[in-house]
């Protein structure tokens, strides 16, 4: 979808980078994203290194894809400190080269980033739509190798952040305490209202909901909490569009850190696994589920507490966001969903580790 508003806030970007070495030729909006206004443009003249297409990513004080919802332009300057710093982060280099794009520019006064721009390329959840239409058993191998990648880049990146000499990103996830809020509303009380939506569904949940809520609450007042990308989610990772193939490296860009944030480590596992488990539950999708596989396998179990509030956080997705999207499902798969997500929480929240070891998501839980 491109958003309202694109070719008013095109002119004034090209007007903006003319005269500097970003200057582009023409702007093309692109579709993804719901808060920003994204671009590609082509330069007048080509970089050093040959770069001769840039993003553009542009932010205003509110959603873009519904401008009724304000939402503070902060969010950009985190995801532009988030951006430089993550420059000095080493990629995943396995089948798949996984990193974040590079940040050229930004100007503070306007919201707007000038940052790498790779081509060809779609995002996760457009991918596996696209491509796994029809599953195949032969892609298993690739699938796992994908998540694997994924879940070891993630792995990466929240240990990489722990480091002494990572401040400067610790100092800009500290910051980002409006995202924070914001993610633990839609993600936490939001259960108690979903509740009211499907109270056949939900109602004998409640008094564990309500438990739920305030463990996530006070999560947010702990002194061990950790950076993590507070949106790590299918959306936000960029592949090439071409079939899956072995042997060949491909590169994948984790992108949009503007909830860059302190949190618990489990909220990034538990956006991903929901979002893939939602191709599975919604869309038939086999490979979402080797996808999964191989995302837990990449990551690493640490222990069964990380195990069960990443379980939890995937319910909880499930609850809130994975039966809100419009002409995702029938009524019966919302439904289904909305069982789905209430048994994990349920499950995780009373540390059932033989139920998850017989279930679709065994993988969480391996055995020793």
């Amino acid at each position: 979808m491109v958003h309202l508003n694109s070719d008013k806030f095109a002119d004034e970007i090209l007007d903006e980078l003319r005269g500097t070495k970003y200057a582009c030729s023409s702007l093309t909006a692109l579709s993804g994203g719901n808060a920003n206004f994204i671009f590609k443009g082509v330069l007048e003249k080509s970089l050093k290194d040959g770069t001769t297409e840039v993003a553009i990513k542009h932010g205003q004080g509110y959603v873009a894809s519904n401008p009724d919802f304000k939402i503070t332009t902060d969010r950009c300057h985190t995801e532009e400190e988030s951006l430089r710093e993550l420059n000095n982060m080493p990629p995943y280099e396995g089948t798949y080269a996984v990193r974040a794009p590079r940040l050229y520019h930004y100007n503070r006064d306007t919201n707007t980033q000038v940052q790498e721009f790779l081509p060809s390329v779609v995002d996760l959840k457009n991918y596996a739509l696209r491509h796994f239409a029809s599953s195949d058993p032969a892609r298993k191998p690739l699938c796992r190798e994908l998540g694997s990648s994924l879940g070891a880049w993630l792995s990466r990146f929240h240990s990489w952040t722990m480091l002494p000499e990572q401040a400067g990103i610790q100092k800009t996830a500290r910051s980002n305490s409006n995202m924070q809020g914001i993610k633990l509303l839609m993600n936490y009380p939001n259960l108690l209202s979903r509740a009211d939506v499907f109270p056949s569904i939900l109602d004998d949940a409640r008094g564990v909901f309500a438990e739920v809520i305030e463990m996530a609450t006070k999560e947010l007042d702990r002194s061990d909490l950790h950076v993590i990308h507070g949106d790590f989610w299918t959306g936000n990772i960029l592949i090439r569009n071409v079939p899956l193939e072995a042997g060949a490296q491909m590169p994948a860009f984790v992108c949009d850190w503007e909830m860059c944030e302190l949190g618990v480590r489990p909220l990034d596992l538990g956006q991903m696994v929901a979002e893939l488990y939602e191709l599975w539950l919604y869309k038939g999708i086999e490979e979402a589920k080797w996808l999964i596989e191989g995302f837990a396998a990449g990551y690493g179990f640490v222990d069964d507490e990380f195990a069960f509030r990443t379980a939890i956080h995937t319910g909880a997705h499930l609850v809130g966001f994975g039966t809100s999207v419009a002409g995702w499902g029938t009524e019966e798969q919302i439904f289904s969903v909305v069982g789905k997500g209430k048994e994990l929480i349920l499950r995780g929240w009373h540390k059932d580790r033989a139920w998850f070891e017989a279930g679709e998501l065994a993988c969480l839980f391996p055995r020793a």
